[in-house]
């Protein structure tokens, strides 16, 4: 297990423990302390993911729940919102702008947790063949991808960094919706 699957893997403890610590602390004179300590390694968290997104799986499938969470807040952050007052032109106004976050949290939840669903409670796609490319990719999210037997599939850094170097015959397993691969097994050099 490497640093980046350490990290990724504490990342829902870590944030259970701080929900359950500002709960506790919700009306005592140590809440202000204990919400830096939370805000600190938030932030903390927040650089580390920044900087290892692409380096574990586990650290990209939880960014794939904290984004389905985030479109079910954005829907659910709707639900006490006041009826609009005023004009026409304000209650189309108002409206208009909660059905647009409805419609932008539902679409942010479908498609990561169709890709979630896809690469966790489907059958995986098996490849064999060997490493033709490996490349990195350009962009804001860039990341490493890997063409093996004809198909392009995603890799994490640790494994982007022995498929370049090494071009090997491999046999993966795909998730089906965010197309990365979750098991290498290395055949021959």
């Amino acid at each position: 297990m490497s640093t980046a699957d350490f990290i990724a893997a504490c990342f829902w403890p870590s944030v259970v423990i701080a929900a359950f610590a500002l709960l506790k602390a919700r009306n005592s004179a140590a809440f202000p302390f204990i919400r830096k300590i939370v805000i600190w390694v938030g932030l903390a968290y927040f650089v580390l993911v920044l900087f290892w997104v692409n380096s574990s799986i586990v650290a990209i499938n939880d960014m794939n729940v904290l984004l389905v969470l985030l479109g079910l807040a954005a829907v659910g952050s709707q639900l006490r919102v006041p009826a609009p007052q005023g004009s026409w032109r304000d209650k189309v106004k108002g409206y208009g702008t909660m059905i647009a976050i409805v419609l932008f949290g539902s679409g942010l939840a479908w498609f990561f947790g169709r890709m979630l669903v896809l690469d966790l409670l489907t059958s995986r796609l098996v490849i064999e063949g060997r490493v033709q490319y490996a490349s990195r990719t350009t962009g804001r999210g860039s990341g490493y991808v890997a063409i093996i037997a004809g198909q392009t599939v995603k890799v994490t850094t640790p494994v982007y960094e022995r498929l370049q170097q090494f071009r090997p015959k491999v046999r993966v397993e795909v998730g089906r919706g965010s197309n990365y691969v979750y098991e290498i097994e290395y055949l021959a050099n």
